[in-house]
């Protein structure tokens, strides 16, 4: 019995967009990333109040729900602004409510106005932390330094992140960014002199694992192509060491944004281009 050649296998589908799924993998990322906020807030004291996930949240649904009616002419909401608004109030850290407000703000409107070949370029919560931790360092820090490395949360963060990367089918890019960081960091440790633990340990640290699961795993901002995601991680990891030996602050937010401009761009121009959607 001969094998029909026009068959795919399943695990090899090229994702590009959250309609590209069976089921869609953002209900069980939102879950991962109230419940996270949640236990943040009962068991261990992050600096980020519920005033500051109100205002994030209510912010990105909003400017998504007005900028979705002027461009496109009807009323639409989606899961991506409540996971967005999430994201904002657990990855930025301020004294002032406005930080989170605008932060949000610009999350939702960068994804409208950079698209480029069927969506958006940049993970909107990195860019707009990147543009506020660059230009507003006053008002908006993100501090590791809040998050637990307790092993109970740290494994069941991982646990969490691994199963909603894996129904994302973004597992091979959050495995080879943890992997590149680990095997930077002994770079660092052998060759520039950093201590080992400190050069390997935020990657058992719950911040960094939030961005490799959250952040790094967006179909509209990683390849479609596995070959194409590994090389994506891999040059997040490279550079956000290069970043870390030059001491530079908030290396991993601007690591992910110089790669998603000089990597997927050109990517995106060299592959077949989808339909334009929305959001």
């Amino acid at each position: 019995m001969t094998k029909n050649k026009n068959i795919v296998n399943p695990s090899f589908k090229m994702i590009t967009s959250w309609s590209d799924y069976k089921v869609d993998p953002r209900y069980f990322l939102l879950l991962f990333l109230a419940s996270f906020f949640t236990a943040g807030q009962v068991y261990l004291g992050f600096f980020q109040t519920w005033d500051a996930l109100i205002i994030s949240v209510a912010t990105t649904v909003l400017t998504e729900l007005i900028l979705t009616r002027i461009i496109y002419k009807e009323w639409k909401i989606s899961l991506s602004p409540f996971i967005t608004g999430i994201g904002v109030s657990l990855l930025l850290s301020s004294h002032v409510l406005w930080a989170y407000a605008l932060t949000a703000f610009l999350s939702i409107l960068l994804k409208f106005i950079i698209r480029y070949k069927g969506g958006h370029v940049f993970n909107p919560n990195n860019l707009a932390m990147v543009l506020m931790l660059f230009l507003l360092p006053d008002f908006a820090v993100s501090t590791p330094k809040q998050w637990t490395n307790g092993i109970a949360i740290m494994l069941l963060i991982l646990c969490l992140g691994l199963f909603v990367t894996y129904l994302a089918n973004r597992l091979d890019t959050v495995l080879t960014f943890l992997g590149g960081f680990f095997f930077f960091g002994l770079m660092r440790h052998f060759f520039f002199g950093a201590p080992l633990l400190a050069a390997i340990g935020p990657s058992m640290g719950a911040s960094l694992q939030l961005f490799a699961f959250y952040m790094i795993t967006d179909p509209k901002t990683t390849p479609g192509s596995r070959k194409a995601r590994i090389v994506f991680a891999l040059l997040v990891a490279a550079v956000d060491a290069v970043f870390r030996i030059n001491r530079i602050p908030n290396p991993q937010f601007y690591a992910l944004f110089l790669v998603c401009l000089f990597f997927i761009l050109p990517y995106r121009y060299f592959t077949k281009p989808k339909n334009e959607q929305k959001i």
